[in-house]
């Protein structure tokens, strides 16, 4: 965890609210987290997948420590997120794994995540 930067936030997902026209979500609210963390390439081949539109959808792995909380007490889904020191946002697109060296408590959690630009602030 040395590389691990200040400043990290995991935002968990507690409730929603929904549209009752449409279904769709309108509203989410989350809970803070802070800690350290890392975002790192998931694969190391360098390949980028291409949307239908387009766009390049930037995939990584985020691995974090959270601070003043245990890592078997997160349950880090695919609905949550991460926000970076540099502001980014990273939706999770995967369940997230504790990590650590076999037979101590897990360190950190990794998730795999996309940049979600269309949350982040200007």
């Amino acid at each position: 965890r040395v590389l691990f930067q200040p400043g990290w936030q995991y935002r968990r997902q507690t409730t929603t609210r929904d549209d009752p026209t449409t279904g769709e979500i309108i509203a989410t609210t989350y809970e803070p987290i802070a800690g350290t963390g890392l975002a790192q390439e998931a694969y190391w081949t360098g390949m980028q997948e291409t949307t239908p539109t387009g766009g390049i959808r930037d995939e990584r792995l985020v691995m974090f420590a959270p601070t003043g909380t245990a890592v078997a007490g997160l349950d880090i889904t695919a609905k949550d997120e991460f926000t970076g020191p540099d502001g980014r946002v990273w939706q999770c697109i995967s369940d997230g794994i504790a990590r650590g060296i076999p037979g101590r408590p897990p360190d950190y959690i990794a998730a795999r995540v996309r940049r979600a630009k269309e949350k982040e602030q200007p």
